[in-house]
């Protein structure tokens, strides 16, 4: 290959690099826990909270035991991993990109919906709702922030799918129909 060849492949690729690293711009922020379901539970007329999971995201797979062990993890204090959002411009709501799971189990415990079964760190609570942890323990897990990495509203659905797509690869029984995705998108 000549040298000039070679250039025009590396100008080329340069200028696709910076086009796409623009339309992935974000910002890293922290919510309450209590805020992030408030503006998931909220619901417009189309259906849709302010925090939304978008078409591409299955239903709840985490069953109740990896849901049970999520909700001790935040009780303990474990670090959870920072989920990714992106802004909507049209509509100024946010979509969960990688988060849906902690995001529905949160929804579930802190409206009872989830009992806590199977723990093995916090036994004592196994068989236990939100409602029935004490007053001030249901405070500090409302008030417990969960880190956001947050996409700004310069990324297109394609851009959103993508990392989505990226994120979620190394899950061996994701498939790309199981989001709606297409292949190879």
């Amino acid at each position: 290959m000549s040298q000039a060849l070679r250039q025009d492949i590396i100008n080329i690729a340069e200028e696709q690099i910076d086009e796409i690293k623009q339309k992935i711009d974000y910002y890293t922020t922290e919510y309450a826990i209590e805020f992030i379901v408030d503006k998931y539970l909220e619901q417009d007329d189309a259906g849709l909270g302010e925090i939304y999971l978008p078409e591409f995201h299955r239903n709840l797979r985490w069953g109740i035991n990896h849901q049970s062990r999520f909700i001790e993890s935040i009780i303990l204090g474990v670090p959870i991993a920072a989920m990714i959002v992106a802004e909507i411009e049209e509509t100024g709501k946010i979509a969960i990109v990688d988060g849906a799971q902690r995001v529905m189990t949160l929804a579930a415990f802190l409206t009872n919906q989830l009992q806590l079964s199977n723990l093995e760190t916090l036994d004592s609570l196994n068989g236990s709702y939100f409602k029935d942890l004490a007053p001030s323990r249901q405070r500090k897990f409302k008030n417990t922030s969960l880190r956001m990495i947050v996409l700004s509203d310069k990324a297109d659905e394609r851009v959103i799918n993508d990392i989505f797509y990226r994120i979620n690869i190394s899950n061996l029984d994701l498939t790309p129909n199981s989001n709606n995705l297409p292949p190879n998108s």
